[in-house]
């Protein structure tokens, strides 16, 4: 009876695990298929044929108003493709003010070469004046006023330019240190490069010892560069000068070399470089480099620097002057 009992209790838990073992076990709950969220392209679709012409047309028309409304139903229609939708709206954009400019460019041509040919000399210039202040060093160093004009007229064969910058200060002895430099050129085209040139030149000069100095010369130039924001003239040919120093006069033939460059950095700023190079018993440079930027509507400034040498100066004067300029310039 014991051992019956024993076997009995013995075999209970095998029987409880087995048991458990074999109860099913609860089911998992199904999943709906809607519940998974959809898989997101790495790259956007492209842009549907039809989309593309609708965008392509509005951006063309150049409204504002209908750009506005076409790109708002494109972007709202093909979700994933807005930056493409925008690109083609500022490539188009770009391209239609380009084309803009150039039909203002030709047109404008157009109109000088119909109304330039019987214009008056006095017609068709345009200019730009300046004032502010000036620091010179070299043979003495001055604080002074500074004001300059420059005047230009393209026309279909011929082209002119006239220039003048005056420095004047009034020293301790009370006597006017002035700087005095004024040139007219005049240019005929034969072609978008080629050119010839005749040119005067005045001068008058206290630090250096310059009383007055006259300069003639012709020569032959050429626009290196024309397109884009650069443009880069040279010049070469002979020229002959008339000095009057404080001491003593000289008259002289000499060869005159120029560079003209020019660089657009933006709608607003610009630099130029002007250099002039006589070449005679006494070689003279005169270079001015100069940032010009707009402030608003015709009003911008101006910050240049000029170099004035000179090989053989008058006894116990220095060969180099420099000036730097701060100027109001208005264009006209």
């Amino acid at each position: 009876m014991r051992l019956i009992l024993a076997a009995a209790l013995l075999s209970a838990p095998l029987l409880s695990a087995s048991s458990a073992e074999a109860a099913p076990r609860p089911a998992r709950a199904a999943v709906r298929p809607s519940a998974i969220p959809p898989a997101v392209p790495s790259t956007a679709p492209p842009l549907p044929g039809p989309v593309r012409e609708m965008v392509e047309a509005a951006a063309y028309t150049g409204n504002k108003t209908n750009i506005d409304v076409v790109v708002a139903i494109a972007k709202q229609t093909n979700r994933g493709s807005e930056a493409e939708i925008d690109r083609i709206v500022e490539e188009i954009s770009e391209t239609r003010q380009a084309e803009l400019k150039e039909l203002q460019t030709v047109a404008a041509t157009a109109v000088a070469q119909v109304e330039l040919p019987s214009a008056s000399y006095f017609v068709g210039w345009k200019g730009r004046a300046q004032g502010g202040a000036a620091m010179s060093t070299g043979n003495s160093d001055i604080r002074s006023v500074t004001v300059g004009l420059n005047l230009t007229r393209d026309g279909i064969d011929w082209r002119h330019r006239a220039d003048a910058v005056l420095d004047i200060v009034e020293n301790r002895t009370g006597s006017d240190q002035q700087r005095i430099l004024t040139g007219y050129q005049m240019d005929y085209k034969f072609s978008e490069r080629a050119y010839s040139w005749g040119r005067l030149e005045y001068e008058r000069n206290q630090q250096a010892g310059i009383r007055r100095r006259f300069a003639e010369s012709a020569g032959f130039g050429w626009r290196a560069l024309t397109d884009g924001p650069l443009r880069w003239d040279i010049e070469a040919g002979p020229a002959i000068r008339q000095t009057l120093f404080d001491d003593y006069s000289e008259n002289s033939v000499a060869g005159r070399g120029a560079s003209r460059f020019a660089w657009k950095l933006s709608d607003i700023t610009s630099f130029t470089s002007d250099t002039a190079v006589f070449f005679d018993s006494s070689a003279t440079i005169n270079t001015t480099a100069a940032l010009t930027s707009k402030m608003f509507g015709s009003v911008g400034t101006r910050l240049s620097y000029n170099l004035a040498w000179e090989q053989d100066p008058p006894t116990g004067l220095k060969s180099l002057d420099t000036t730097t300029r701060v100027t109001l310039v208005y264009d006209f």
